[in-house]
């Protein structure tokens, strides 16, 4: 015989059960419906979410990249509707131009694009036509009347990206006792030279490039700065000083003979 308590116990199951099974069956019926409401809504307001592009705004300060290149480029990549339109496609392609560094592209509604060019910043002239950016990237321009000023990397012996990786680290270190380079220029022997806004020369060898500069820095700031003007060059490849040839034409006649020599500045 079976227990009163049994036989609630199995009611409450049962009844535990249905309730479960009839929430999962609204739960099903509810996320159908909606799916069928949305791919409704889809079909029927797709057309008029996805229209026609009308207007396309520029936002930059264009001042190497062609604005026809731009306008040749948006009539052949921009196609399909405000929805349909490939975005990351379009800004791949605005991206090959070598003047262009970064683009951002978002939808304004109801049927626009608004287009956010940042154009790569010359760094440095690279020979007797090109420039290179930060990273040593060749561009090429149709206006160089502002880039005249821009220091002179000069090489016929190692990459373009070499050459601007050591033109930032030699920058960094005249940067601080407040020398500028105008030209630099790697030989074929492996030597570098540099080319000062100051008007004198500074030979730096092969080897050992950092320690020189910092030994330079330090004559630099002691001794040579208030006759910075009566520099000819300063030779940096010794071991462990340097050699300071002077210009005569600028000392008073009795100081030629006393300074017209090298001398060399040891370092300790």
């Amino acid at each position: 015989m079976k227990s009163p308590e049994r036989g609630a116990k199995k009611r409450k199951t049962s009844s535990g059960q249905k309730k479960m099974c009839s929430m999962i069956s609204n739960y099903l019926l509810i996320t159908f419906f909606s799916m069928l409401s949305v791919s409704f809504i889809s079909v029927y307001m797709y057309p008029y979410l996805n229209q026609r592009i009308t207007a396309i705004s520029i936002i930059s300060n264009l001042n190497h990249v062609r604005k026809s290149t731009l306008t040749e480029i948006l009539r052949n990549e921009v196609r399909g509707g405000y929805i349909s339109a490939d975005l990351e496609q379009l800004k791949n392609v605005l991206q090959t131009d070598p003047w262009i560094e970064k683009v951002k592209i978002r939808r304004v509604w109801p049927s626009s694009l608004e287009i956010t060019i940042v154009e790569e910043t010359p760094i440095a002239r690279w020979g007797v036509a090109g420039f290179l950016n930060s990273m040593g990237k060749q561009l090429s321009t149709f206006d160089k009347t502002e880039l005249l000023d821009l220091p002179l990397l000069k090489t016929n012996f190692i990459s373009a990206e070499k050459m601007m990786e050591q033109y930032k680290i030699f920058s960094e270190q005249l940067f601080f006792i407040g020398l500028k380079i105008e030209e630099l220029e790697y030989d074929r022997s492996g030597s570098w030279r540099i080319n000062t806004a100051d008007s004198f020369q500074i030979f730096l060898g092969r080897d050992g490039l950092l320690e020189k500069l910092k030994r330079f820095n330090q004559v630099w700031l002691s001794q040579l700065r208030e006759r910075r003007t009566d520099i000819d060059h300063v030779d940096l490849r010794y071991s462990n000083g340097m050699a300071v040839a002077w210009r005569e034409s600028l000392l008073l006649r009795l100081e030629i003979d006393e300074y017209k020599q090298h001398f060399a500045f040891s370092s300790g």
